[in-house]
């Protein structure tokens, strides 16, 4: 369900072009004032959403702004991406510290509407707190040219990586001021561009680029392992894999031909119209089989499953997020019940970064009954404590203080009773409609 580009490969062409890129001229290609709100804007909006203040205070006022730069894409030549840059109004002169939040699945070129998107809301909610944050779109998403590599780790880490290095020319023209200290996070598919960043940002070891804090959500860590098992079962989002096959033979011309070859009748032909950038995952989803390796012709799959030296399979491994060991203090959210990303996916990277050295690595089950959706926004509560308490020094902590944690503790009870109904129910339609076609 994810990923491309192997850190191997391109260790090199990292090397070359972009350790040094805050010399080049003209990373930022230009940038404009989005939306802009003071703190009493900001309360109103809290107050109509229902977010409570207990968990994003509304502390500054915050500028949004659409930024577009120039990043490397995979053969070396520079692209358009863009995001968008949450600035909290700070005094002259405050320095506040950088979150980036990586946003999860999107198969659409355009960015969500930001009234309407929960994953901007996180973002908006940490500049409100104090946090100077940037979404990165990613690449081929929003105002960025070529097309999205799915789940790709080298492409996720560079268009963070250098819509840092842009923002830091907008930061001399606006005149804010920032501390070096980056705090990373995202969920599902942002899960996965948090730990290529963080690894990324690890080995440039810039001082003016330190990650403090990270927080990977739910997901896809061990994509040769632990998740692409699910792939060969019942899977609610099948159209993950060949969103993903068709990435990888973008990035790494895997084979000569068509890509759509590997996928048998009739799937050949319904594919390509959904990768135009324009297709709704629902509407993908529909046209796809329950199970989605069953999209694969017999021989290709047989080679996936069975050739350790087939190019795919490589290209996945190499793709695989959990084998190396952050040095900053790093917590793994995620939730037993989840039915997309699997929780194998955090206790694999938690037990590999442990058994080889890493100084402060936490995991955490938000939920043994949550789902994917659901799992979202408790994670995110964990993420806002950890952060916090790394913060302002409580390094050892993670969740919140008593009042807090007592406090959404009740309703989480209540969310899970109602997952646990939600899912009985689910079970007995199951049950009944299986009689019914006895």
């Amino acid at each position: 369900m994810k990923a491309l580009l192997t850190v191997l490969l391109f260790s090199c062409a990292f090397n070359l072009f972009a350790l040094q890129p805050k010399e080049e001229e003209g990373k930022i290609i230009s940038y404009k004032l989005f939306r802009s709100y003071d703190k009493k804007a900001i309360g109103e909006l809290w107050k109509e959403k229902k977010i409570p203040k207990f968990i994003a205070p509304v502390k500054y006022g915050v500028d949004i702004y659409e930024v577009v730069y120039m990043a490397p894409w995979v053969d070396g030549t520079m692209i358009k991406a863009s995001g968008l840059y949450f600035v909290p109004k700070a005094k002259p002169g405050e320095k506040l510290p950088v979150a980036v939040y990586h946003h999860g699945t999107q198969l659409e070129r355009q960015r969500e509407s930001f009234d309407r998107s929960g994953q901007q809301g996180i973002a908006f909610g940490l500049a409100a707190d104090g946090f100077i944050t940037l979404m990165p779109d990613y690449y081929g998403i929003g105002e960025g040219e070529k097309m999205h590599l799915y789940q790709h780790a080298w492409s996720e880490a560079m268009s963070t990586i250098y819509m840092l290095f842009a923002v830091d020319q907008l930061n001399d023209e606006l005149n804010i001021s920032r501390t070096p200290d980056i705090y990373l996070t995202g969920y599902s598919q942002g899960g996965h561009a948090t730990m290529a960043a963080h690894k990324y940002l690890q080995e440039m070891n810039d001082p003016d680029y330190q990650v403090v804090a990270s927080a990977p959500m739910s997901g896809a860590y061990d994509m040769s392992g632990v998740q692409a098992k699910v792939m060969f079962e019942p899977y609610p989002q099948p159209f993950y894999l060949p969103y993903i096959l068709v990435s990888y033979q973008e990035a790494y011309n895997m084979w000569d031909g068509d890509i759509y070859e590997v996928f048998r009748e009739p799937y050949d032909t319904i594919i390509p119209a959904f990768m135009d950038g324009n297709a709704k995952a629902g509407a993908f989803n529909k046209v796809l089989p329950e199970v989605p390796a069953e999209v694969l012709k017999p021989e290709f799959l047989d080679a996936f499953k069975n050739d350790p030296d087939f190019v795919l399979a490589k290209k996945i491994e190499n793709n695989n997020l959990y084998q190396w060991v952050p040095e900053a203090p790093t917590l793994l959210c995620y939730c037993e019940g989840d039915e997309q990303v699997t929780y194998k996916n955090s206790e694999v990277a938690y037990d590999w970064m442990k058994q080889n050295g890493a100084p402060d690595v936490r995991k955490k089950n938000i939920s043994n009954y949550f789902g994917h959706t659901q799992c979202a926004l408790f994670s995110v509560m964990e993420m806002k404590f950890f952060f916090n308490n790394i913060r302002t020094g409580r390094l050892h902590k993670t969740s919140g203080p008593l009042l807090k944690r007592k406090l959404v503790g009740i309703y989480k009870r209540k969310k899970e009773k109602e997952a646990i109904e939600k899912r009985r129910e689910q079970l007995r339609q199951t049950e009944l409609r299986a009689e019914a076609q006895q």
